[in-house]
């Protein structure tokens, strides 16, 4: 106990030495930045969405393809764009911030591992499949589902197992590129720039990443927990490795 206790300090002491000296991605002051940052939270997934839903059909005709080898297309695109945002990560903290690829992966998260973190990753997943919510999740599950724009159509991936006609390595280079990209986007980069929102942060972080699943919203939308529990756990530890072992958890069938 006593050991936990001293390595939640100095995770703490660490996070407020992370802040407080001016080195991480500082918030923008302009309403023109600070409308940039919204949109960089939400825009990949309306790109996403618009790419699945006007762009299967036109598509169909130009390859020749069955609706599900245009999906599986898409969805390997955007696990290259995601594996891509890693690199685009660490050039907005370069023009951006002025950071070197060194300091910039201190503040991101990725220099070290903290125990602490890594266990509350654990305990939040496991709260999370003991308390599914199951009637709240039901209720959004449904609101979105009367949403033409948001309802799943039948011949969505995500409605079928689309998935399964995914060779194994690509499918696994998706799985990684999704949580490392994601992670790397929309916490540990993002989710610092959204500091001028104040003490609220984390949750606008959680409810932006939610947002931002708008191509599977039915699938993702009731799941809006798993997405506080990433952002507050990355608000209470600035560790980006326990964040990456949350979204393994909660992508990992039960």
């Amino acid at each position: 106990m006593r050991v936990l206790l001293r390595l939640w300090r100095r995770g703490s002491k660490r996070c407020r030495q992370q802040l407080g000296n001016g080195e991480c991605f500082a918030a923008p002051r302009s309403k023109g930045g600070k409308a940039a940052v919204l949109a960089l939270h939400v825009a990949p997934g309306i790109v996403a969405a618009l790419l699945l839903r006007h762009a299967r059909m036109p598509l169909m005709r130009l390859l020749g393809l069955s609706s599900s080898t245009v999906q599986i297309v898409v969805i390997m695109t955007g696990a290259i764009m995601l594996a891509a945002l890693t690199g685009g990560t660490f050039l907005l903290a370069r023009h951006w911030d002025g950071l070197r690829v060194r300091a910039a992966m201190r503040c991101l998260g990725l220099t070290s591992f903290d125990p602490v973190a890594l266990v509350m990753a654990v305990a939040a997943w496991g709260v999370l499949v003991v308390f599914p919510f199951d009637g709240i999740r039901e209720l959004i599950a449904v609101g979105v589902g009367k949403v033409p724009w948001l309802a799943l159509p039948p011949w969505h991936f995500q409605a079928y197992a689309a998935f399964e006609q995914i060779p194994r390595p690509a499918a696994a280079f998706a799985l990684v590129a999704n949580i490392m990209g994601e992670e790397l986007w929309f916490r540990g980069y993002l989710q610092n720039k959204l500091s001028f929102l104040g003490s609220s942060t984390w949750v606008w972080a959680g409810l932006l990443f939610t947002a931002y699943h708008v191509f599977q919203a039915p699938i993702s939308y009731p799941n809006f927990a798993g997405a506080l529990a990433l952002s507050g756990l990355y608000a209470l530890r600035r560790d980006l490795w326990a964040c990456v072992l949350l979204h393994t958890l909660l992508q990992a069938p039960v």
